[in-house]
């Protein structure tokens, strides 16, 4: 599609790889780094990075869709997984100062609670039972 062609609201967009790079300051008014996705090690040397002049926002950290399915939602929010690379370790914890691969996680709630799905689903009884009283 050329630039003077009319696009549809179902026509695919085309946007630059890089844009999905983008690591912006906490207000979100700045772009203050990159990260490709594919080592998360080098998420972590970046924020480092960034961290000494000004605050990262987290909750926009590229490459969020890299979170396996089966951690999103409920577990995702519950060990804060804010993103994670190609090859399946992610940044976890409150401060997003921690490495753990996906396997990893998955064994957590295995140990603890006997299943992903058994978390996901004592979850949702105490919303429901929180949203009842």
């Amino acid at each position: 599609m050329t630039d003077n062609e009319r696009r549809f609201s179902l026509d695919p967009i085309k946007t630059d790889p890089s844009l999905r790079n983008r690591i912006f300051s906490a207000d979100g008014d700045e772009k203050v780094g990159e990260w490709n996705g594919e080592d998360i090690n080098d998420l972590v040397k970046e924020l480092d990075r960034i961290e000494e002049r000004i605050d990262a926002n987290y909750n926009s950290l590229p490459h969020a869709g890299n979170i396996p399915e089966d951690l999103r939602g409920a577990i995702e929010k519950d060990c804060s997984i804010w993103t994670c690379d190609v090859k399946g370790n992610c940044l976890t914890g409150e401060q997003g100062t921690d490495v753990e691969s996906a396997d990893q996680i998955r064994e957590k709630y295995i140990l603890k609670y006997g299943s992903l799905e058994a978390f996901k689903e004592k979850i949702r009884l105490e919303r429901e039972k929180f949203i009842a009283d």
